[in-house]
């Protein structure tokens, strides 16, 4: 169960899409559960069993969350029982919690991904952070998988009894074509737009580094929240013929080729859960830029990236000069990066460390 699935840009949504191939392929049958929100193809067949059913409004992409957990435990109390399936999955606690609760009731094993948790940002005490471990605490999960080491100490330091450290993966054969840089050099960002992402301080790194006479580009892959606000920062910075706003691409392998095509992958995050845009940065064989900000320090080091402090966009544009001007760090950082992903961040990998952790799962509520 996840809010959104591509060709919607996303951490989770490109992780779910890709963990469920990953099972797939490993002779799983898997139900995916997601929004129908606009752009979401209804007849994607992810997986065999069949494709997102119609008529239940999963409305994931806006804020009116009560009404979209309603619908999640309507969607819960008719369909759960009729797929009996061996585990309930779901990748965000107010999408888990309902589902859980019915899943408890036929002693389905639930389990729940945390890709990105607010309450070790906003304070345990603050509204969302409140919410957010009641709705934990409401699933009663067999395991709560977290994707980087900050949410599992946090969850941990929480209480939460079963709480194991599941990292995201990349599919590294995705992203093998050839590299097709283009001169200028051109810096990258793909995700949301969203505040938590930073990218006022990208832009305002870049404008630094425009000031100082480089010759690059960047494209801002992706929508959201902040895009308007953004174009206007852009603008009034000057930054028109050097910032493109590529918004949402249509199709996955104009993703992919917006990944070969650039020179350096950037992630200004003030905070972040485990990052598959650096994973897939990493796969294209790029050097990465990125704020030394919760999962992003799980995957990043000084041999394969560049790492700054959050909010700093003079370190953002010194490290960002320094990129643009040694080709061969480039090369050394892309590299290394490159290799990580084929050692380490497989989704094969990740979806075989599920499988035991669904069949504990299992085995501790008695199925």
């Amino acid at each position: 169960m996840v809010k959104k699935f591509p060709p919607l840009i996303g951490g989770d949504a490109t992780a779910v899409a890709s963990l469920a191939r990953a099972q797939e392929r490993a002779g799983h049958e898997v139900f995916v559960v997601t929004s129908n929100a606009p752009g979401v193809p209804s007849t994607d067949r992810v997986v065999p069993v069949g494709p997102p059913q119609a008529g239940t409004d999963l409305d994931r992409i806006t804020v009116r969350r009560l009404r979209a957990m309603a619908a999640v435990r309507r969607w819960s109390r008719s369909e759960i029982p009729r797929i009996r399936p061996d585990v309930v999955h779901a990748h965000a606690p107010d999408l888990g919690a309902p589902a859980a609760v019915v899943a408890h009731r036929l002693r389905i094993p639930a389990v729940d991904t945390c890709h990105g948790l607010w309450f070790p940002v906003w304070g345990p005490w603050s509204l969302r952070g409140r919410a957010e471990i009641a709705l934990l605490r409401r699933g009663r999960y067999g395991a709560i998988a977290a994707v980087d080491r900050a949410a599992e100490a946090a969850l941990r330091a929480r209480g939460f009894p079963r709480v194991v450290l599941v990292h995201n993966g990349v599919d590294a054969d995705e992203f093998a074509g050839p590299r097709t840089e283009t001169e200028p050099p051109r810096f990258l960002f793909a995700g949301r737009h969203e505040p938590q992402k930073g990218l006022d301080v990208l832009l305002l790194a870049a404008a630094r580094l425009r000031d100082e006479g480089a010759s690059f580009s960047l494209v801002l892959l992706g929508e959201g929240s902040r895009t308007s606000d953004l174009k206007r920062q852009s603008h009034n910075l000057g930054l028109d013929r050097v910032v493109t706003f590529a918004g949402r691409l249509p199709d996955r392998a104009d993703v992919v080729r917006a990944y070969l095509s650039a020179s350096a992958f950037v992630l200004p995050s003030l905070f972040e859960g485990f990052p598959v845009a650096v994973l897939e940065a990493f796969a294209a064989g790029l050097p990465v830029i990125a704020s030394a900000v919760g999962g992003v320090v799980d995957v990043c080091t000084e041999e394969n990236a560049v790492l700054v402090p959050p909010r700093r966009p003079q370190d953002l544009a010194r490290a960002m000069a320094a990129v643009l001007g040694d080709p061969g760090l480039r090369h050394r950082l892309g590299d290394a990066g490159r290799s990580l992903v084929r050692e380490r961040f497989t989704w094969d990998a990740v979806a075989a460390r599920y499988s035991r952790l669904y069949e504990e799962s299992r085995v501790a509520t008695g199925r």
